[in-house]
């Protein structure tokens, strides 16, 4: 839904919350741009980790079969190496942590290894082996239905003065809207 038309179905209150909300959204964005060093190192590590093994899977499916090995140990020497960095900085910050998508249980028997899709992600990543976001953030689509789902339920709190006729005027405005196109 466009903006414009949310601002028809909001109080100007619940638009202006939906405004700062969304705001609240982009400054998380740039805060978690603004990674430490540290976390550099590792994502270099297992970036390299990454292109090693796309090019050993590319050069395998041509059936170059010892060009594909040298990749594949290129890529797991790379996935080595990004879990030395990983145990490294965070055994100097723990603090560090919070910026990866899983826990980093480094003990034996961990799920934690130098196995490519074990690695763990830093939250911003775009990886389909990420585990999780970080919980604070929200689409635009995500912030739009929660000022949606808080108004409806601000309607549904007032206790109207006919409650028949509050319910028909609540159901013709919900029809409509639900009619409408929502997403932008």
């Amino acid at each position: 839904m466009q903006n414009r038309r949310l601002a028809t179905w909001l109080t100007e209150a619940e638009y202006e919350e939906f405004e700062s909300d969304w705001e609240s959204q982009q400054q998380i964005r740039e805060e978690l741009k603004d990674k430490p060093d540290e976390l550099k190192r590792y994502e270099d590590k297992l970036k390299k980790a990454i292109f090693n093994y796309s090019r050993a899977e590319g050069y395998s499916t041509k059936g170059k079969h010892s060009t594909a090995k040298k990749f594949y140990n290129s890529s797991e020497s790379h996935c080595e190496d990004a879990l030395e960095v990983l145990q490294e900085i965070v055994a100097a910050d723990a603090s560090l942590q919070m910026w990866f998508d899983r826990g980093l249980d480094l003990g034996h028997g961990s799920l934690v290894d130098a196995q490519l899709g074990n690695l763990p992600r830093v939250v911003t990543s775009r990886s389909l082996d990420r585990q999780t976001t970080d919980s604070r953030l929200m689409s635009k689509r995500e912030v739009k239905i929660a000022a949606v789902e808080s108004a409806i339920s601000a309607l549904i709190a007032v206790e109207p003065v006919n409650k028949e006729e509050r319910k028909e005027q609540d159901s013709a405005k919900l029809s409509e809207f639900l009619q409408s196109p929502f997403l932008d």
